[in-house]
């Protein structure tokens, strides 16, 4: 996706736009990996209820509606905390290390893949959530607005990923291969 937007030169040192590059794919990161967590805290809560027959505080919402919004509220975290992390990580660094990092992400082309699944995902998770909630859809019934959108969009990232995991032409015996071939056969650690 970013490799769409950004050009991409031949070196590291000439790659313009290395904060806005390396910031948009944090933040992406953080909003997938959020999604992500807070859905699978949203099922473990509600496999925890089932089990243990107790009543949660958001019980009076279908588990559809419990999970967007744990969705929501998990990419929203998950953003902040990546915000956070890479500025911290960052911080201080010179133009050089900027550049790299944004010059190795715009290599990488099964990240670009990935990046332009999980976008698809999330404006097509955002406008099905917005149209939804619009009809007053049961989905949706009982979230504001703003949640039931993001909250689309972090399952359209989520189903994203999964749909470019699913379809990836590439496999670790594929890579393994790859590297027998031109490096000759592995060997075990230690052995020289």
């Amino acid at each position: 996706m970013l490799q769409r937007i950004f050009h991409h030169p031949t070196y590291a040192e000439d790659q313009p736009s290395a904060y806005t590059i390396l910031t948009i794919h944090c933040l992406h990161r953080g909003f997938t990996a959020g999604a992500i967590i807070g859905s699978l805290v949203s099922f473990a809560r509600s496999a925890s209820s089932a089990i243990l027959r107790r009543p949660t505080s958001i019980v009076s919402l279908s588990w559809t509606t419990r999970l967007l919004s744990s969705a929501a509220i998990g990419s929203l975290s998950g953003t902040a905390f990546l915000a956070i992390g890479m500025t911290a990580r960052m911080w201080g660094r010179e133009e050089i290390e900027w550049q790299d990092r944004s010059w190795r992400i715009l290599a990488n082309r099964g990240q670009n893949e990935e990046d332009g699944w999980s976008a698809g995902g999330i404006i097509l998770g955002t406008l099905g959530m917005g149209i939804m909630a619009r009809r007053g859809a049961g989905l949706t019934a009982g979230l504001p607005l703003w949640k039931s959108m993001v909250g689309g969009a972090a399952g359209g990232s989520i189903l994203g990923t999964v749909g470019h995991v699913l379809t990836s032409s590439g496999s670790v015996q594929d890579v393994e291969k790859k590297i027998v071939a031109a490096e000759g056969p592995l060997k075990p650690n230690g052995a020289t």
